[in-house]
């Protein structure tokens, strides 16, 4: 008997088709979703950041926080502002002297020692 010959295994690889390409659609699909940034109401940056909606207008009014503007609305892209509270991030003692450390290692070789 050959493999052509059976049909539940010609059925099965048929399921098993079908299988995969529901699983790469539907991976395709979270991706997409993953991808794709959402835009916040001033109450829902609020509610994102864990601010009052107060503060939010006041960091609006001074130009510190990522807004968009439109028809007399606010707008946050939830990406910027996660960006913007990464860039806010305040790093340890040991963080700081990593980096100090790894840029004095860089930067080491390129310098010449002045003789007196």
């Amino acid at each position: 008997m050959e493999y052509s010959d059976s049909p539940q295994l010609v059925s099965d690889d048929r399921m098993i088709f079908a299988m995969r390409m529901i699983i790469r659609q539907e991976i395709a699909r979270a991706l997409l979703a993953e991808e794709k940034d959402r835009l916040l109401t001033v109450s829902e940056a609020a509610d994102f950041l864990r601010l009052s909606v107060h503060t939010i207008y006041a960091l609006v009014q001074k130009n510190q926080i990522p807004y968009m503007k439109k028809t007399k609305r606010l707008y946050f892209s939830e990406k910027e502002l996660t960006e913007w509270l990464e860039n806010g991030r305040v790093y340890s003692q040991s963080e700081r002297e990593k980096a100090v450390d790894s840029y004095l290692v860089k930067h080491r070789s390129g310098r010449t020692k002045i003789k007196h």
